[in-house]
């Protein structure tokens, strides 16, 4: 089975040496996004957002950005993993789900974890199916 990188042109390069996504097979794994992945230049220079709900959904949309360079939508999406900095941030992680994947067709997990910024309050990485 061959392995092939995606970088797309539509995000900023990664902050260390990885790949934005991996293609296995059927199977697109896609790194560790932020509210920061769309940026290039120092990690520390990058603008962040102070808001969770701008960040969360800034994640979501570069994960997007993801997906649609590989011919793929939300709807491929079967696996995230979320890292949270703070708990009283879970519900509205919750509401933001809950319209990204109204029939909960996901499975997910969230941890609680510092960031690699102190301002970075979410991160998800996530697992998609080419069909």
């Amino acid at each position: 089975m061959n392995k092939e990188i995606i970088n797309p042109s539509t995000l900023g390069n990664a902050v260390g040496p990885f790949a934005r996504s991996v293609r296995v097979g059927d199977i697109l794994y896609i790194s560790g996004t932020s509210a920061l992945s769309h940026l290039s230049g120092p990690l520390e220079q990058r603008a962040l957002p102070a808001d969770f709900d701008e960040q969360a959904r800034l994640t979501f949309t570069n994960i997007e950005k993801v997906l649609v360079a590989c011919g793929l939508t939300m709807r491929n999406l079967f696996k995230v993993v979320v890292i949270l900095k703070r708990i009283e941030d879970y519900a509205r992680l919750n509401a933001l789900r809950a319209e990204l994947f109204p029939g909960g067709e996901v499975a997910s997990t969230t941890f609680i974890a510092d960031l690699i910024r102190p301002d970075m309050l979410i991160e998800v990485e996530a697992s998609a199916f080419f069909p």
